[in-house]
């Protein structure tokens, strides 16, 4: 699968000149890059879906009666995001633009459903921090996982609360992690859980993971981050990594890992004049304040926080020769793939920094050829590696 986003016409009703004309930018050199990348994929023999969105929708579809702008969805541009394919099987593990499940869909529904507990925030939601005679979180996790009844001795909020749980059950959410911390290496997989995770809530999700993929080894890690954007393994015994964000050694034993410097923001930091505190940029927008406001008030769930991210990791292997790229002058990754027999495929994604989403992250791999293998036959327990931070 390879994303889309919204076309220049959805942003055809926007009054103002100067964030009209920038979105209108945006959109059409993302649809023109997302072409080039389409005849890229299909020249090496791929088989690729698209999600397909309504030409006829526009942003004003998004207001309330006083004619003021809602929250606008985020398009369905990084399908990676909320989808992970592991063994045979696709995981959904979260909330996503519904032209991407749609299409998955009518693809295979072949689907693994893992429970995940009410979020805290949509509890407190209805319940109130420290209300009277509410269950606390933790209790309720156990309830959820346990098949118990949510509610007890609860009478006049307990119609709320069973309001709640279904309205998180109606949701697409099945493992409180982020799919792009899901790593898949042969029969190992890789969860980066995140750091404020609840023990308790740890606990009950490896426990759950075991169990659905019991034919695979599940490792933890914490790395605090998208795993895509922290390592990449390109082939077997190579891996291209951030710096100092696992030792590797218990990981991926004996593997050349290729560390990589935070250059990527650094290549454009001294040309801009940054309005909104490195999260996002749009080249030749700096000094349109009109946009940044437009962007800061309507679109941030568009937009992330690229001035962490180093888009020379989030790359899409093709076969065990190709790796496409969006930054072709980077001498540390060409030296690297070339000591591995492997030759960068350019790809133009202009806008990077503003939807904080690579290679990788705009498509999503569903079938490949071969059959799986364990690279680490020896290796009898699951790894648990906390990362520098945690040695």
């Amino acid at each position: 699968m390879l994303g889309d986003c919204y076309s220049s016409r959805f942003f055809r009703d926007i009054k103002n000149t100067k964030v009209r004309s920038a979105l209108e930018r945006i959109a059409d050199e993302t649809q023109e890059d997302l072409e080039c990348f389409y005849h890229i994929l299909k020249d090496f023999g791929c088989n690729i879906i698209r999600p397909k969105l309504d030409t006829n929708d526009s942003i004003m579809n998004y207001t309330d009666h006083d004619g003021n702008l809602k929250s606008i969805p985020r398009g369905p541009l990084q399908p990676r995001d909320a989808q992970v394919v592991i063994g045979n099987s696709l995981l959904y593990v979260g909330d996503d633009h519904p032209s991407i499940t749609n299409k998955l869909d009518e693809y295979d529904k072949n689907y693994k459903n893992i429970k995940t507990p009410i979020p805290k925030k949509n509890y407190l939601d209805y319940m109130g921090d420290g209300a009277p005679d509410w269950p606390s979180y933790d209790e309720l996790v156990n309830r959820f996982f346990n098949n118990e009844p949510l509610s007890n001795d609860i009478n006049i909020n307990r119609e709320l609360l069973e309001i709640s749980a279904k309205e998180v059950q109606k949701k697409r959410h099945t493992f409180p992690v982020a799919a792009p911390s899901i790593t898949v290496v042969g029969k190992d997989i890789y969860i980066d859980i995140p750091m404020d995770m609840p023990e308790i809530l740890l606990n009950h999700c490896i426990k759950k993971f075991n169990t659905e993929y019991a034919d695979f080894r599940v490792n933890n890690l914490r790395h605090g981050g998208h795993s895509d954007g922290c390592f990449h393994t390109i082939k077997p015994g190579a891996i291209l990594s951030l710096q100092e964000i696992q030792t590797y050694e218990d990981t991926f034993p004996g593997w050349d890992v290729c560390y990589l410097p935070d250059q990527s923001w650094d290549k454009v930091k001294p040309f801009v004049e940054l309005k909104n505190e490195g999260k996002w940029w749009v080249p030749g927008e700096e000094n349109n304040p009109a946009f940044t406001h437009f962007v800061e008030t309507w679109l941030q769930d568009w937009v992330g926080y690229v001035q962490e991210t180093v888009f020379d990791v989030n790359v899409l292997v093709l076969d065990e020769h190709h790796v496409c790229v969006s930054q072709p002058d980077n001498e540390i990754v060409n030296t690297f793939l070339k000591k591995h027999n492997m030759e960068p495929v350019y790809v133009p994604w202009r806008h990077r920094y503003f939807w904080d989403g690579g290679l990788h992250c705009i498509t999503l791999d569903l079938k490949r050829q071969g059959t799986q293998q364990d690279y680490f036959p020896n290796r009898n327990n699951p790894i648990i590696d906390k990362g520098f931070n945690y040695a």
